[in-house]
């Protein structure tokens, strides 16, 4: 293992694949680059090494000796990850490196993860980090490109066009988080974006340039349109869900909450205990069916109520009562015209549905390289096993449980996760997939159905009830 004190006149250990030590070096030959370029040069390959010395060496804050260490660990190619980039990014900008090596490091990250939106985030906050604002402008862009339909760059986005006064970034980012809805934090995201929006706004007056400033809320407003709201609400201590079956055959509710119709239920248990809401930016045209399921409690008068505002946002812009009766059950079946929708909305994974302050990481060099560090030391992220552990071929062979039988599809299935495949031809169908849990939850089955989109007209002609926008 390596050493390295405090004080540099303190002796060096350094052991490489032979074994060889230099003992009390003299101060004129402590160059970093020159002892870490001669110690791993000696042959060394375990990966654990590179991050053991990686990690002594950031907790003594000896930022210039972790850079020049990781430099050398990537001409020798023993640990060539973006984790290693990262890790000499904040090494080199604690140890006062040119901004220029900083942005290298950080785009050989992203480099090495071309399809990770999280790495360029990451290249997006160092280059904030630098007021490089531009720069993580850019890179947050290449994250919204990966990830769409997922808040993160856009609300990363909001603070660095801020900060750089860019009008169009900022209608850019206020206008994507607007323009739809999220299943989480929704009406955080949206009010952070009218806030920034707002007081980029009133920066420009101040700076005379008003008329920027209302351009920018003009745009950023004209993103607010919605073809279809369906607010549920009711009274007493109860809990309700609301179920929005689509033209598509989508059903969206609490366990599949963003759908291939451009469906989004939002709602928050704690400033909205007694409502939940369905929106859809871009709805499809056609008939929907809305049913309300009692999950505990008692309604007041065992009634609840649906607003259903349809074209909201522009002159067309209708609001409908309708008083749901619990004991009866009957679904509400109501049409829309005009929908926007010409094609299936993509749906991020679930595992991407999380706050967007989890997003955030420590700016505090010294903290975020050693939780870096720390977490890679865990064997199940390296891939390193130890212990005694059961394999193919000898004792110990653990007997993976046998898979229970496929049921059959029946009205008790749940839908857990829906999107769209991707085409590789244009101008085709549409083709969708569901993930869908049976009844008695013993299995889960995955099934893909085509769905038409617009080719050339924006209202296609079709002859089937079961496309959206069809006759029947």
């Amino acid at each position: 293992m390596t050493t390295l004190r405090d004080d540099p006149a303190h002796k060096v250990n350094v052991a490489g694949a032979g074994g060889e030590r230099v003992r009390n070096p003299k101060a004129e030959d402590l160059d970093a680059k020159k002892i870490w370029q001669d110690a791993l040069a000696k042959g060394v390959d375990d990966p654990g090494l590179i991050i053991a010395v990686a990690d002594f060496l950031a907790s003594q804050s000896k930022w210039d000796h972790e850079a020049e260490f990781l430099k050398a660990d990537l001409r020798q190619g023993i640990v060539v990850r973006p984790w290693v980039y990262k890790s000499l990014a904040i090494a080199l900008r604690e140890s006062g490196a040119s901004p220029d090596e900083i942005e290298r490091a950080e785009m050989s990250s992203a480099e090495l993860e071309p399809m990770d939106a999280q790495g360029f985030l990451d290249a997006s906050r160092a280059m904030a980090a630098d007021k490089r604002f531009d720069r993580a402008l850019a890179f947050c862009k290449q994250a919204a490109a990966l990830e769409p339909n997922t808040p993160y760059a856009y609300n990363e986005a909001l603070l660095y066009a801020e900060s750089a006064k860019d009008v169009t970034d900022m209608e850019w980012a206020a206008g994507r988080l607007l323009s739809q809805d999220w299943p989480v934090g929704n009406r955080q995201l949206q009010s952070d974006a009218m806030r920034k929006a707002e007081g980029l706004a009133r920066t420009l007056e101040s700076e005379n340039r008003a008329g920027d400033g209302r351009k920018l809320l003009d745009a950023v407003n004209g993103h607010r349109q919605r073809d279809l709201v369906i607010k549920l609400s009711w009274q007493g201590e109860a809990d309700l869900d609301l179920k929005v079956k689509e033209p598509t055959g989508s059903v969206c509710w609490v366990l599949n909450p963003q759908t291939v119709g451009g469906g989004t239920l939002t709602g928050d248990a704690q400033s909205d205990p007694n409502g939940e809401t369905y929106q859809a930016a871009e709805a499809f045209p056609g008939e929907y069916e809305v049913t309300v399921d009692r999950v505990w409690g008692r309604p007041l008068s065992g009634r609840a109520q649906l607003t259903i505002t349809r074209h909201q946002g522009t002159p067309q812009e209708t609001q409908e009562l309708v008083t749901v009766d619990l004991k009866s059950g009957a679904p509400v079946k109501l049409k829309l015209t005009d929908g926007r929708r010409t094609q299936a909305a993509y749906v991020p994974p679930p595992a991407t549905r999380r706050p967007v302050n989890e997003t955030v990481t420590s700016s505090n060099g010294k903290v975020a390289l050693l939780n870096q560090l720390r977490k890679l030391s865990e064997p199940d992220v390296q891939g390193v096993t130890r212990g005694v552990h059961g394999s193919s071929t000898g004792p110990g062979e653990a007997t993976a449980p046998e898979a229970p039988p496929m049921t059959a599809p029946s009205a008790g299935d749940h839908v857990l996760y829906e999107s769209k495949l991707s085409s590789f031809i244009k101008n085709s169908l549409d083709v969708t997939t569901q993930t869908v849990l049976s009844a008695d939850r013993r299995s889960v089955r995955v099934e893909m159905t085509p769905m038409f989109n617009t080719v050339t007209d924006a209202r296609p002609q079709v002859s089937s009830s079961a496309i959206p926008g069809g006759q029947p």
